[in-house]
């Protein structure tokens, strides 16, 4: 988008009105961020005064910033980092899984990183406006293409979904094969190289991918409106962070 579009989406979505909503409506006694703050009882908390000024200096130095990627380059580390917690989570089908430590054979022990209860506020933001943009790109792309991503229970949605095509496929043949794909982004945050998602952004490949098929310079299809999105991944996963393990009990 032109600058002058994106700054009609900055004011748009990520207006002071849409911040207050999203802290308003967020869970209460949710987990603090690595710096103590709850969005339900403290940061909600602020916007209970009708203060334009000051709602707005919070709009503007402590989501935004997140947005734009815009940080004082030596508090980089600082801000794309958090605590790191352990966190027993027990199976939904009661699958027993190996634990160290002695958690009890049905649960599973699962890493979470807590990170600035702003940074959420922002990217949840960003997801709300891009999300359509990003449906009607990959809708577009591929005929055969269901959404369930960023649904309330889209698992289940998926399922139901399944078996109904199923059911209503009643020439199947071994010839004719009814056949439903299910495609699960990799969390970069989780992965080896973040470097393939900076080459979806960037619209080019740096290496090779798909066997080959696709090659260094090869251009790569991508929603265009992730672009304004760039400083927000390249401060939250383009730089090194130091791992905080936490020592709350």
């Amino acid at each position: 988008r032109q600058e002058d579009d994106g700054r009609g989406v900055a004011e748009e979505h990520f207006s002071v009105d849409n911040i207050r909503k999203y802290f308003a409506r967020s869970p209460p006694l949710s987990a603090q961020d690595n710096d103590g703050w709850r969005p339900r009882e403290h940061v909600a908390f602020l916007f209970s005064e009708d203060d334009e000024e000051f709602h707005n200096l919070i709009r503007n130095h402590m989501v935004m910033p997140f947005i734009l990627g815009d940080f004082f380059p030596g508090h980089g580390a600082e801000v794309a980092g958090g605590k790191y917690f352990a966190l027993v989570k027990p199976n939904a089908d009661g699958a027993p899984i190996p634990n160290a430590g002695g958690a009890s054979v049905d649960a599973d022990v699962r890493g979470i990183v807590i990170g600035s209860t702003w940074r959420r506020c922002g990217s949840k933001l960003g997801v709300d406006e891009s999300s359509l943009d990003v449906a009607d790109y990959l809708l577009g792309q591929y005929d055969n293409f269901l959404q369930f991503a960023g649904q309330k229970d889209g698992a289940t949605r998926c399922a139901q979904i399944v078996q109904l095509l199923l059911a209503n496929h009643v020439d199947h043949a071994v010839s004719d094969p009814l056949v439903a794909v299910q495609l699960d982004a990799s969390n970069a945050f989780c992965s080896v190289s973040r470097q393939p998602q900076f080459d979806v952004l960037a619209g080019k490949a740096s290496r090779s991918y798909d066997d080959g098929r696709v090659q260094v310079g090869d251009e790569l299809p991508r929603p265009r409106t992730l672009d304004k999105y760039w400083g927000y991944f390249l401060s939250m996963q383009g730089i090194a962070s130091t791992m905080r393990f936490s020592d709350n009990q």
